[in-house]
């Protein structure tokens, strides 16, 4: 009787193991489905922004098996309400809750998600074209390294970034640009 118990627990926690992992894959996949917003590189992986999505940080009540986290933020597929889906929407990335720091979702083509900051890295051949890059599309220089070739250019939103990015790409003297994304990692385990 107690074998016939103990595989009947047995087989009840099998049976519900995959539906928690499953919940993570199935937003995952959600996030995968949505993510159809300007699309962008960061070196040979593409991406693209998930309008509809919220980032937000992340919790104690968080389940890694359930929630897609990144990075220490909650992505979550769909805003909470329609209004704000639309705003969202409406701004290129979703509004900005606390502790979010105005972030974006996007999801890479190998459907890795990643959280987007409203940053641009810019490599340069000549520091002399920084300043034209700032004035010319309104960011301002968090960080530059004239031995580097780096800069970093901040933005009110994502979406500004990416208007921004499309405006800077090909200038004389760019020798690539993008957005700065904070962690892209596999977060089905």
């Amino acid at each position: 009787m107690k074998i016939i118990v103990l595989s009947c627990v047995g087989l009840l926690a099998f049976a519900i193991a995959p539906m928690s992992h499953a919940q993570s894959h199935s937003k995952k996949a959600e996030l995968e489905l949505a993510a159809t917003g300007e699309s962008f590189s960061v070196g040979d992986t593409h991406f693209r922004i998930v309008p509809s999505a919220s980032v937000r940080a992340s919790s104690a009540t968080v389940d890694p098996e359930r929630d897609v986290v990144v990075a220490g933020y909650l992505l979550e597929p769909a805003a909470a309400t329609p209004a704000r889906a639309k705003r969202s929407l409406d701004a290129g990335n979703a509004a900005a809750p606390a502790g979010a720091e105005n972030l974006a979702v996007a999801v890479s083509e190998g459907g890795l998600p990643t959280v987007v900051a409203p940053e641009l890295n810019v490599y340069f051949d000549r520091i002399s074209v920084l300043d034209a890059l700032i004035r010319d599309t309104g960011g301002s220089l968090l960080y530059s390294s004239a031995i580097g070739g780096k800069a970093t250019i901040g933005y009110g939103s994502v979406a500004e970034a990416i208007a921004a990015m499309k405006r800077i790409q090909g200038r004389a003297g760019v020798a690539e640009v993008s957005p700065r994304i904070i962690e892209a990692i596999d977060t089905a385990q």
